[in-house]
């Protein structure tokens, strides 16, 4: 059964198909922060290893690239699709709702999305390009900005009338929200003893692709950057549920970006 959750977390985020229907397990998808991690850190040390030590923080970015490129860029989408969908849109208009979920449902990308991603991207260029974000503070981002995303959607889910209407998608409604809820944090464990584990074996081996000064930021300071990321991202998905009377895929997917904006620029001001 533990494969079938690992299977299916997979196959849900990097469009791999099943093998077999029947081991489909749904609360899978909650082991993605772990999975898109792991795939983030290889990209990451394969390309420090191959552009050598003086163009060696350029490593994040390739380990982006790769992780976007193996998902399809999963993420990205719904931040463009949601970016073109409320860019289409006019206030107050029912009118709008019509067209903000036709336009999600576009697989065309729009102006406001492509000024959306590109914003993120050179967000992500300048953090690396001034080398304050490395390959160890680029893992512990990309693991909480996951899970902020699909605890969000699990909090949402529930307490907002909007989530199980006719427009919302059924990305929370067919999963156990209390295993859904367990898996999640056991995400987060494995994803964050990993990178310490990680982190003492290369720096043991003289290595220096994990090491730096993410790992000596004191636990309040980590947390207190996570339970900001996690208000700041409640409140836009708050806005964005109100706004399209729907919590579907996309919007989920801006935010993963969203809180990776934000728990980049926390851990920055306390490292």
């Amino acid at each position: 059964m533990v494969i079938d959750f690992i299977v299916s977390g997979w196959s849900f985020f990097f469009r791999w198909p099943l093998a077999n229907a029947k081991i489909y397990r749904a609360a899978g998808v909650f082991l993605g922060p772990c999975l898109q991690t792991f795939v983030f850190l290889v990209f990451s040390c394969i390309a420090a290893v191959l552009l050598g030590s003086e163009v060696q923080f350029w490593a994040p970015i390739f380990g982006w690239l790769g992780l976007s490129m193996l998902t399809g860029f999963f993420h990205e989408d719904g931040l463009a699709d949601t970016a073109d969908s409320l860019g289409v849109s006019k206030f107050n208009s029912g009118e709008s709702l019509d067209k903000i979920h036709s336009t999600f449902k576009d697989p065309r990308l729009g102006t406001f999305g492509v000024s959306a991603l590109a914003v993120f991207w050179l967000f992500r260029y300048a953090t690396v390009a001034e080398g304050k974000v490395e390959i160890a503070t680029a893992a512990i981002v990309c693991l909480f900005s996951r899970a902020i995303s699909l605890g969000l959607g699990l909090y949402f889910s529930p307490r907002v009338a909007h989530a199980v209407s006719p427009r919302s998608s059924h990305v929370m409604q067919n999963v156990n929200g209390c295993v859904a809820r367990w898996i999640l944090l056991l995400a987060l464990v494995i994803g964050a003893s990993f990178l310490v584990f990680a982190s003492q074996v290369l720096q043991m081996l003289g290595s220096p692709l994990l090491t730096g000064e993410i790992f000596a930021v004191s636990l309040v300071s980590a947390l207190s950057v996570v339970l900001a990321a996690w208000t700041l991202s409640a409140l836009v998905l708050h806005l964005l549920v109100r706004r399209t009377e729907a919590l579907n895929g996309d919007l989920l997917g801006a935010v993963v970006c969203i809180s990776e904006v934000f728990l980049t620029i926390g851990f920055l001001r306390v490292l």
